[in-house]
């Protein structure tokens, strides 16, 4: 369901990253499907896997029945932690805004492409600043702190020095740390 490798296959998962070199994960994934079923390993094996029959944010270890489901295709943030076999899921839309892109009060939604694993948009801009945020809310944005071109959570606004017609991509596929 996650569009990568084959299902069912921890080799070819998408991979979460350690927040804080604990045991807390965290990462985006895109889920196809309508009916996703899917688990968390610890490595790319199922030698040590957990899942959840209950969906209540709660994990259990191994075994069957106890996959965790998603309903609606989507880009989900996931956040785990191993120690409290705890587990949260949110389903984002990404958007920029600022007042490069016209408003501090609304996103500009991009447009997510699970072939290239990015979201992009096309627009204006004008010189200014901008970030990056999901949902049209605070909760979960970036930007990008000393201007390194990397993004963190809640970072500094990003500069647009100049007006212009700009394609911006998004691409939270990989080791965010």
């Amino acid at each position: 369901a996650s569009n990568e490798g084959n299902d069912w296959d921890p080799s070819t998962a998408p991979a979460l990253s350690t927040v804080d070199l604990t045991d807390n994960y965290e990462g985006y994934v895109y889920m196809a499907g309508t009916d996703n079923l899917f688990k968390y390993t610890a490595e790319r094996s199922w030698d040590l896997n957990w899942g959840t029959p209950d969906n209540d944010g709660t994990l259990e270890e191994g075994g069957i029945g106890n996959d965790i489901s998603l309903s609606e295709s989507g880009y989900y943030k996931m956040n785990v932690n191993i120690n409290r076999l705890e587990y949260t899921i949110t389903k984002t839309q990404w958007g920029v805004i600022g007042d490069a892109t016209g408003s501090w009060e609304n996103d500009q939604d991009m447009t997510y492409d699970p072939n290239n694993k990015v979201w992009t948009i096309t627009l204006d801009l004008t010189a200014g600043e901008m970030k990056f945020r999901a949902n049209d809310d605070w909760a979960i944005n970036y930007g990008d702190n000393g201007a390194d071109g990397t993004l963190e959570q809640d970072g500094a606004n990003i500069a647009i020095d100049s007006g212009g017609n700009y394609t911006i991509e998004l691409d939270l596929s990989g080791d965010p740390y």
